[in-house]
């Protein structure tokens, strides 16, 4: 049997994927959000996953679709991403936070 890893940037396209299936979410583009990434010249990730051993954490930033109820779209996220990553790693998912750091018309709508 072939040993294998999983890198953190392969999960994190794993839960952008599982986004992308779900209606009025989308990804939020974060800027430079504290001092520490300011001097460092960092930004923060729209996506971050954390693993102890066999379990994920994940904490995504997104922007919301305005006229939607947001916690069930949260809710939808939140199993969309966990389905997505047990079935696809055989890992198990302790918890999917998810940040509304925005709420966006629809394009085509007006202000």
């Amino acid at each position: 049997m072939a040993d294998y890893e999983l890198t953190d940037a392969a999960l994190a396209s794993l839960v952008g994927f599982a986004l992308e299936n779900v209606d009025g979410a989308q990804l939020a583009a974060l800027s430079v959000r504290s001092v520490g990434e300011v001097f460092s010249g960092r930004r923060g990730k729209p996506i971050r996953v954390s693993r102890e051993g066999e379990v994920l954490s994940v904490e995504l930033s997104v922007v919301m679709i305005y006229g939607i109820p947001l916690l069930e779209r949260a809710r939808e996220i939140q199993r969309a991403i966990s389905d997505t990553l047990i079935a696809t790693t055989g890992l198990q998912v302790r918890n999917v936070d998810v940040v509304v750091i925005d709420v966006a018309l629809k394009e085509g709508d007006a202000a």
